[in-house]
C-alpha cells in the first residue's frame, strides 16, 4: 500500500469511527463518510466496496487490536481465573484508550451488515470459549454446559454496552470483581467466587 492509499484509510477509519460516535451507523451515508474524511469517491472504491465494507473493516482492525493487547495480558497467566482477570482488564484498558472505538466496537458492532455482525459474533465466541475453560476445572461429573458460558458472556457484554453507552468506563474497573464473581460462580461455586471480590485490581501499565 503506498503512503497516499495508508493516508486514505486512516482518514476514512477516523471518520467512520466520529461519526458513529457523534450520530450512530445506520443515521449517516457514504457522502457523509467521504464529506468528513476528505476522501473522494473514487479513492474510496479502490479500498471499499461500499460503506458496509468499511465499517467491517474498522471493526475487525478493532478487534485485532484487542486481541492483541490480550494475548499480551494473559502471557505468563496459567490458571483459568488468572486468564479471565487479565483478559477483562486488558479489555477494559483498551476501551478506554478512545471513545470512538469503544462505541463502535460495543454499541454500534451490531448495526453494521453481514461481515460486521459475523465479526461481532466470532469475537463474542473467542470470549464465550474462555470462559466455557471453567468447566475443565468445574468439581463433580456434571460440568456446566455451553449455555452456562454462553448466558455469562451475555451478561458481561451487557454491562460492558451499557457502560460505553453510558460513559461509565472509569466506573467499570470497580465492576470486573463482580463480573469474575458471576463467571467464576458456576464452574468453581460459591467460595472461589467470593475470592474475585477481595484481588484487587491491577496496577494501570
Amino acid at each position: 500500500m503506498t503512503e497516499d492509499s495508508a493516508n486514505e484509510v486512516s482518514r476514512l477509519r477516523e471518520a467512520m469511527l466520529d461519526l458513529c460516535l457523534e450520530r450512530g451507523y445506520r443515521t449517516f451515508g457514504l457522502d457523509d463518510l467521504l464529506g468528513r474524511s476528505g476522501v473522494d469517491q473514487a479513492a474510496f472504491q479502490e479500498h471499499y466496496t461500499d460503506l458496509d465494507a468499511c465499517f467491517a473493516a474498522v471493526l475487525g482492525e478493532i478487534y485485532a487490536e484487542f486481541f492483541a493487547s490480550a494475548r499480551e495480558a494473559v502471557t505468563g497467566q496459567i490458571g483459568w481465573r488468572d486468564r479471565m482477570r487479565a483478559t477483562a482488564y486488558a479489555l477494559l484498558r483498551f476501551l478506554r484508550r478512545d471513545q470512538r472505538v469503544a462505541h463502535l466496537a460495543a454499541v454500534e458492532a451490531q448495526a453494521g451488515g453481514e461481515t460486521a455482525q459475523r465479526l461481532f459474533l466470532e469475537t463474542f465466541n473467542r470470549l464465550v470459549d474462555l470462559i466455557e475453560e471453567g468447566s475443565t476445572e468445574a468439581a463433580g461429573p456434571d460440568s456446566p454446559s455451553r449455555a452456562t458460558a454462553l448466558g455469562v458472556g451475555g451478561v458481561v457484554f451487557a454491562r460492558i454496552q451499557e457502560a460505553v453507552a453510558e460513559g461509565e468506563l472509569e466506573l467499570g474497573k470497580e465492576e470486573i470483581p463482580e463480573l469474575m464473581y458471576g463467571a467464576v460462580f458456576p464452574y468453581l461455586g460459591a467460595e472461589a467466587a467470593a475470592e474475585e471480590l477481595r484481588i484487587p485490581p491491577p496496577p494501570d501499565p
